[in-house]
């Protein structure tokens, strides 16, 4: 349960969790920042005017005693969305990506993988299956990640089998910025093409 999120500091002040709970606090760490993550990703997209979906396994994620699923402008069905409506492969390959924007029913700035302590890899894997799953379509396939995994993205995302996603890395810092900026600033009527100054493609030419 995230209760909220400060403007100049990204964290999470409270975490419900169950009373008897043998998860070690490493691990509860480590979800409590994944879930900061996800949920700045979607305070940036509602500044943006987009529409968010979340993981499905996400979508219980409290904050400010709402369930993020509940909340307006995430998705609750990726059949809502009308540049998903004939691909139903391609919907069960995005159901536990972690963040797809999507805008004015014609437009999918941004398909994003968290990768906070586990491999790169499957984050990767998750992006890569959906892509062949969906007709080629113009989007950003990135990986928001602490900055300083940046190398081992680099290194994974150069790999032959992941070359065609052309991955961007949006590390947490630039996450950070963007949205106390969002809530600085009152960010309106800027293009996706924006997201560009903060996502860095990472393919070795």
């Amino acid at each position: 349960m995230i209760s909220k999120l400060p403007i100049t500091e990204v964290y999470c002040e409270a975490m419900v969790r169950p009373t008897v709970c043998k998860t070690p606090d490493i691990v509860i760490n480590i979800q409590r920042r994944l879930a900061q993550m996800l949920l700045v990703l979607f305070f940036i997209s509602r500044q943006l005017k987009f529409r968010t979906w979340i993981a499905q396994n996400d979508k219980g994620i409290i904050y400010q005693n709402k369930k993020l699923g509940e909340t307006e402008g995430v998705i609750v069905s990726l059949k809502d969305e009308q540049l998903m409506l004939a691909f139903d492969d391609a919907i069960r390959a995005a159901l536990l990506i972690d963040c797809i924007w999507f805008k004015n029913g014609s437009l999918m700035p941004a398909v994003m993988e968290i990768e906070h302590s586990t491999g790169v890899t499957s984050g990767l894997s998750r992006m890569k299956n959906f892509k062949d799953k969906y007709p080629p379509y113009p989007t950003r396939y990135v990986i928001v990640a602490p900055d300083e995994t940046r190398d081992k993205v680099i290194k994974e995302a150069n790999k032959p089998q992941f070359l065609d996603l052309n991955t961007r890395f949006f590390p947490y810092s630039a996450v950070e910025e963007l949205y106390a900026l969002c809530l600085k600033r009152n960010l309106r009527g800027i293009t996706e093409e924006f997201l560009d100054c903060y996502m860095e493609p990472v393919l070795q030419k």
